[in-house]
């Protein structure tokens, strides 16, 4: 019985451990593919601030000091603020990405109603926070499975 207890903690702590990874991994995807945001300070604080704002949006709607609610609603005022100073910059720069951002900036066809700059900012928010949880619990229980049942792995390593 207690080797079942320390058994299903280790699961735990693996799983946590995990979905920890694979939503930072995810949301490296989204900045990279979303807008060519990979490294640097801006990466960084991105990444940090979208996590803030997923759990401010989890969290009981108190806005009092302290609470992660709160912390979630700063948190998405940082990143709008990031996200209109990289687009000011993308404007100013005569080089194309040709990432999801420079899509939406530069039109291919002039004739398309063009999005405002805060319409932009809330696509990108809606694609990466809808991406958040559903891509990295997906993609962590499928590892946990496979982690779990090695003939399943087996079966998938067999041409």
């Amino acid at each position: 019985m207690f080797y079942l207890l320390l058994d299903r903690d280790r699961h735990s702590h693996l799983t946590s451990e995990l979905g920890s990874s694979i939503i930072q991994l995810w949301l490296h995807s989204a900045l990279k593919l979303i807008a060519s945001v990979e490294t640097g300070p801006l990466a960084k604080d991105l990444k940090s601030e979208i996590n803030k704002l997923v759990l401010g949006t989890l969290a009981l709607p108190l806005n009092f000091p302290g609470t992660n609610y709160r912390r979630g609603m700063q948190a998405r005022r940082s990143v709008v603020s990031m996200l209109e100073k990289l687009m000011e910059e993308r404007r100013a720069s005569p080089s194309s990405r040709f990432d999801m951002l420079d899509s939406l900036l530069r039109p291919d066809d002039p004739a398309k109603p063009k999005l405002s700059d805060e319409q932009i900012i809330d696509l990108i928010l809606t694609l990466i926070y809808s991406g958040f949880e559903t891509v990295s619990t997906t993609t962590m229980m499928s590892v946990k499975y496979l982690h779990d049942d090695p003939k399943v792995l087996e079966e998938l390593r067999v041409p």
